[in-house]
C-alpha cells in the first residue's frame, strides 16, 4: 500500500512538468544561499559540528547520484519524475549537471540546517525539566509569539532536515543490488523512510535533552 501510494505521487509530480524540477533546484540554491547570509556570523566550532552533517550529507546524496548513473547511463530507468522531465526537455548532458549541483545544494543545506538548530535549540528549552518525559513536554513553552513559535518549529525541522539525507545511503544500496530476491527482503522506501524519522525522532529527543542537561550545569 505504501509504495503503491508513493508512485502514484511520483506520477502525479511528473505530470506537473518541468517547471516544477526548476523550482525545486531553485529553492534548494535559493535555500543554501539564504542560509549562508543568517549563519554569517556563526561561531567556527558549531560550523565543525555541522560539517558532519553535511559530509555524510554529500556522501549519501553523490552515493545515490553515481550508482543510479551506473546502473542507468541514460537515466533511463530514473525514479525520480524531475530528473526525467529535466532529461525530457533539456537532454542528457542537462540533466546530468542539474542533479549533481542539485545533490551538492542539498549537502550544503543539510550542513546549514544542523548548525542553525545548534545555534537556535535553546529557544526551545523549557524554564525547567526534571525528566526527559517532562523536558519533551514543555520544549518550546517558553515561546510568547508566533514569531518565536515558528522559530521552535523550524529549529526542530532543520534537525531532521540535516540528518535525513542519510536515507539515500539506503536508496544507493538497493539501487545496486542485481538479486531481486534480496531486495524483496529489504523495508521498502516509505518503511525505510518512517523507520528513519522515528529514528531521527529519538536522537534529537535525546540529544536536545542532553545539550539542556549540560547548559543547566
Amino acid at each position: 500500500m505504501g509504495e503503491n501510494s508513493l508512485f502514484r505521487l511520483l506520477a502525479l509530480l511528473e505530470r506537473l512538468g518541468v517547471w516544477l524540477a526548476i523550482v525545486a533546484w531553485l529553492a534548494v540554491a535559493l535555500g543554501a544561499a539564504t542560509m549562508a547570509y543568517v549563519l554569517r556570523h556563526e561561531r567556527v566550532a558549531i560550523w565543525r559540528r555541522a560539517s558532519l552533517a553535511g559530509i555524510l550529507a554529500l556522501a549519501a546524496n553523490l552515493a545515490d547520484y553515481f550508482v543510479t548513473l551506473q546502473r542507468s547511463p541514460d537515466l533511463a530507468f530514473e525514479a525520480n519524475p524531475l530528473w526525467r522531465n529535466v532529461v525530457d526537455h533539456f537532454g542528457l548532458r542537462f540533466a546530468k549537471w542539474y542533479g549533481l549541483t542539485g545533490k551538492v545544494f542539498v549537502s550544503v543545506l543539510a550542513a546549514q540546517m544542523f548548525a542553525f538548530y545548534l545555534s537556535q535549540r535553546e529557544t526551545i528549552y523549557p524554564a525547567q525539566a526534571r525528566s526527559l518525559l517532562q523536558f519533551l513536554m514543555r520544549m518550546g513553552s517558553r515561546a510568547r509569539t508566533f514569531r518565536e513559535r515558528l522559530l521552535g518549529l523550524f529549529t526542530i525541522f532543520a534537525f531532521f532536515f540535516a540528518w535525513v539525507n542519510v536515507l539515500y545511503f539506503y536508496i544507493a544500496y538497493t539501487n545496486s543490488l542485481d538479486n531481486p530476491d534480496v531486495l524483496e527482503k529489504l523495508p521498502s522506501v516509505p518503511v525505510s523512510i518512517l523507520l528513519l524519522v522515528a529514528t531521527l525522532a529519538i536522537a534529537f529527543s535525546l540529544t536536545t535533552y542532553r545539550a539542556f542537561r549540560r547548559s543547566r550545569g
